[in-house]
């Protein structure tokens, strides 16, 4: 339950997907807030790479990649990461945060990988109270976002019923 400062993650990330894609991806950091979460760092980091690693394996050169972070009505916040890659077939949906679960196995064995890491992004999730969204169309791509209720955000201007960032 420590406070992670979410623009300094992100960056971090962003740093990473950059040499990962190696100049075959447009990739995009959008923060549209400053405030940060509570929770682990480690984990969240895990967790959010996973889905940024996932968005560059599976979507083809000259292809983009978008990271969002923003508030969301309700209060809480968003994660988002989305893509232009393959696109996952609906049937496949409910399935896909299972260990081991692949898609298609000949991609997987194209673009590596074990078939754990949306487990991971899901078990992270859940120990954040926080849940995994995921919409996608095939041969348009990806959005997967991490939700945050509003009890895991500390805003950096707080209201009085809000603690700030330390």
């Amino acid at each position: 339950e420590d406070p992670v400062d979410i623009e300094d993650l992100l960056d971090h990330l962003h740093q990473d997907a950059l040499a990962l894609s190696n100049g075959r991806h447009a990739i995009a950091l959008h923060v549209e807030t400053s405030d940060a979460l509570t929770g682990s760092a480690d984990e969240l980091r895990s967790a959010f790479g996973n889905l940024v690693s996932n968005a560059i394996r599976y979507t083809p050169a000259g292809g983009e990649v978008a990271i969002r972070f923003a508030r969301d009505p309700d209060g809480g916040a968003s994660l988002a990461v989305r893509d232009s890659g393959y696109g996952i077939p609906a049937t496949h949906l409910p399935r896909i945060t299972e260990r081991f679960y692949r898609v298609s196995n000949s991609r997987s064995r194209e673009t590596g990988g074990t078939g754990l890491g949306l487990a991971i992004v899901k078990h992270v999730l859940g120990l954040h109270h926080a849940s995994l969204d995921i919409a996608s169309e095939v041969g348009k791509g990806s959005t997967f976002a991490c939700r945050f209720d509003p009890g895991r955000l500390l805003p950096r201007d707080p209201t009085p019923e809000t603690p700030a960032l330390p």
